[in-house]
């Protein structure tokens, strides 16, 4: 009955709601998806060994040889220039086109592997005595670091941001249950004068805020979820090094119960909040 009394009200604070549950949602999606990503290629990431141009095919061998039986070294390839070229272009597609204007082809011959972190030391001193035929070795730990860091940053803008919302929420629901509160006065007055107790009094705004937290819940993880398949599918897969990203994955049933939660806490505690200033008349 409150609702359709107070539809603008109503209507505002499950839509601020849902804006804020919306907007942590694709936080914690994106977030929980990179970290994923970052776990996964930090625990077996793929380690790029360049060789110097004009090696013959017995040093490739030999090399190859050393490498395989090198503890911890998985899934080794040879990647000819011919090839890492190829596979340039389908990697990076806007470079497509640009072969005409190039005469030699720039890219090296190249190993590719993936190895434990604990077995690098081993590589590096094994890389080291064949210096006279590997120009140059990358592994992705030092961008793994680099881009904690940036996430680290991002995480605590993120964690400001959800706790700017949920107190905005929070706000929100108080004053609307503080709204109705003060337009329901004379009924309240006459609850007390019947001896109803301030329990019974209270409930009905605490009930209320429930429901604006679960509607606003609803709505705000629904569009949450819509807003994460369409970036993701529009922009961030257009993004080559966020491409993994194109094929995102939902946060799991039991952390958007969680969300959903954390919305109808929204609402408790602003009802609450308001329904202990109800005065005795």
């Amino acid at each position: 009955m409150n609702f359709s009394r107070s539809k603008g009200t109503t209507f505002i604070s499950i839509f601020i709601i849902a804006v804020s549950l919306a907007i942590i949602t694709i936080f914690s999606t994106f977030f929980v998806n990179i970290d994923s990503y970052l776990t996964r290629m930090r625990n077996t990431p793929f380690v790029s060994i360049y060789l110097k141009n004009g090696v013959s095919k017995r040093d490739i061998e030999l090399l190859k040889n050393k490498l395989s039986l090198l503890e911890g070294v998985k899934d080794l390839k040879f990647i000819p220039k011919e090839q890492g070229l190829t596979l340039l272009y389908e990697r990076f597609s806007h470079l497509k086109g640009v072969e005409k204007d190039i005469e030699d082809n720039p890219v090296p011959d190249a190993f590719i592997f993936r190895i434990d972190y604990s077995r690098l030391p081993q590589l590096r001193k094994l890389i080291k005595g064949y210096s006279d035929i590997v120009e140059d070795m990358y592994t992705p730990f030092e961008l793994f670091a680099k881009i904690q860091s940036i996430a680290g940053g991002f995480s605590f803008f993120a964690s400001v941001l959800t706790f700017v919302l949920i107190i905005s929420s929070i706000i929100t629901i108080y004053n609307v249950i503080k709204i109705t509160i003060v337009s329901r006065k004379e009924d309240i007055a006459i609850m007390q004068l019947v001896g109803a107790n301030m329990r019974y009094i209270r409930m009905p705004f605490v009930a209320e805020g429930i429901l604006q937290g679960f509607f606003g819940g609803i709505l705000g993880i629904l569009i949450g979820n819509l807003s994460v398949v369409y970036l993701s599918s529009h922009y961030f897969g257009r993004i080559e090094v966020l491409s993994f990203l194109k094929n995102i994955t939902m946060l799991p049933v039991d952390m958007q119960l969680k969300l959903l939660f954390l919305s109808i806490a929204f609402g408790i505690i602003g009802a609450l909040i308001a329904s202990l200033q109800i005065e005795y008349t």
